[in-house]
C-alpha cells in the first residue's frame, strides 16, 4: 500500500511451521520523504524489544566488555555536512558527552523509549537497528543501534544526535 510518502506492507503471521499459533505480526514502512534513505522498517513486539535491550545491557556490563573497541560509534556519515548539528559528533560536543556517556545512556533505555526496527540497508540479513528517542538536557535525541556480534559482544550505534524531525507520541509501548 503507497501513502503519501511512505510504502506500507503489513504480514501477519498466524502460525508457524508446526501450525502453532503466532500473535506476532510485522508492520514494515518504506520512507520516501524528508530526502532520507529510511530504510524498510517494522515495529517489533514489545517482548523482541526488551530481549534486545536486556542483550545490550548484558553485553555494556560485562566484564570482557571493552568500551574503547566494542562499542563503535559512527560519528558522522559521508552524505553529512561536517558542519551538520544533527550529527553524532556535534550532538556529543553539544551535550558535553563522550562514548561513555553513550554507554549510560544505553544502560537506561526501557521498551517505553523504543520507535522502530530498521533492517540494514547494506544487507537485510545483517542484525536490525533498533530505534529509541531520549530527552536529554530537554532535547530530544534520536539514537539507533544494533548489536554487531553478539558473540564477541560488540555495538554499533549509527545514531546518536538532535531529533532532527519531532517524533510522534506516543511512542509504540510508551504508557
Amino acid at each position: 500500500m503507497v501513502t503519501g510518502d511512505f510504502i506500507v506492507f503489513l504480514f501477519f503471521s498466524l502460525c508457524d511451521k508446526k501450525g502453532s499459533f503466532l500473535d506476532s505480526y510485522q508492520l514494515i514502512v518504506y520512507s520516501k520523504n524528508r530526502g532520507e534513505d529510511m530504510g524498510f522498517s517494522r515495529l517489533d513486539t514489545k517482548e523482541d524489544v526488551e530481549n534486545f535491550i536486556t542483550a545490550v545491557k548484558s553485553i555494556l556490563t560485562s566484564s570482557s566488555f571493552c568500551i574503547d573497541t566494542d562499542l563503535d560509534i559512527l560519528p558522522k556519515k559521508k552524505s553529512e555536512d561536517a558542519l551538520d548539528p544533527y550529527t553524532t559528533a556535534n550532538t556529543l560536543a553539544a551535550l558535553d558527552f563522550d562514548r561513555y556517556d553513550i554507554r549510560r545512556v544505553l544502560l537506561v533505555l526501557t521498551v517505553a523509549d523504543y520507535a522502530e526496527t530498521i533492517l540494514d540497508n547494506l544487507d537485510p540479513s545483517f542484525p536490525p537497528f533498533f530505534v529509541f528517542y531520549q530527552t536529554i538536557q530537554k532535547k530530544d535525541v534520536y539514537i539507533k543501534i544494533k548489536i554487531r556480534d553478539r558473540i564477541h559482544g560488540k555495538i554499533f550505534c549509527v545514531s546518536f544526535h538532535f531529533a532532527r524531525y519531532p517524533f510522534r507520541r506516543p511512542l509504540p509501548y510508551e504508557s
